[in-house]
């Protein structure tokens, strides 16, 4: 490959990034949105002494909520980092010091055919369905996405504040 067709491959390479970077940073200011929604409702049912059990499933169904949105946020990010990947790989033939130079055309059949095959821009999906498991490994993905510490927060307090009063 010369670096014209490198170049080539660049370019849709960095739109699908600046892309899905955009969805990453996106996906996190609804998450924010979903914890202030939690905070809000908790305050609303505590002024209106609406019944601890409604106001717990309603908490645990925004908890979930976020925790399958940073599922999607993974998944992007994961995206983002294969894209990363092939960038780099692209740009490493782009080195000019012939002795640190890798030639893409020296690289293994399984690298150029990763190269060629899925740095396309329009693979997204191709590659979330890939990083899909069945169902139950879907909702464990969900359920440890819930768990991460900067996901359980509003939720715990509240709940065991809910529980409290």
């Amino acid at each position: 490959m010369t670096a014209d067709s490198n170049q080539f491959m660049i370019q849709p390479l960095l739109a699908q990034w600046q892309t899905l970077h955009d969805s990453y940073e996106n996906y996190e200011k609804y998450a924010l949105i979903i914890k202030l929604v939690a905070i809000l409702l908790s305050l609303t049912a505590y002024i209106f002494s609406v019944s601890s059990f409604v106001i717990l499933l309603l908490l645990v169904t925004l908890w979930l909520q976020e925790g399958i949105w940073k599922t999607f946020q993974q998944r992007t990010e994961n995206s983002i980092t294969e894209i990363e990947k092939k960038l780099a790989l692209v740009a490493a033939t782009n080195i000019a010091d012939s002795k640190i130079k890798p030639d893409i055309n020296q690289a293994s059949n399984d690298q150029v055919n990763e190269l060629n095959i899925n740095s396309a821009p329009y693979l997204l999906y191709t590659q979330w369905q890939a990083n899909r498991s069945g169902v139950v490994g879907l909702i464990t993905e969900y359920i440890n996405n819930s768990l991460k510490p900067t996901v359980i927060y509003p939720y715990l307090p509240l709940i065991v504040m809910v529980l409290i009063f």
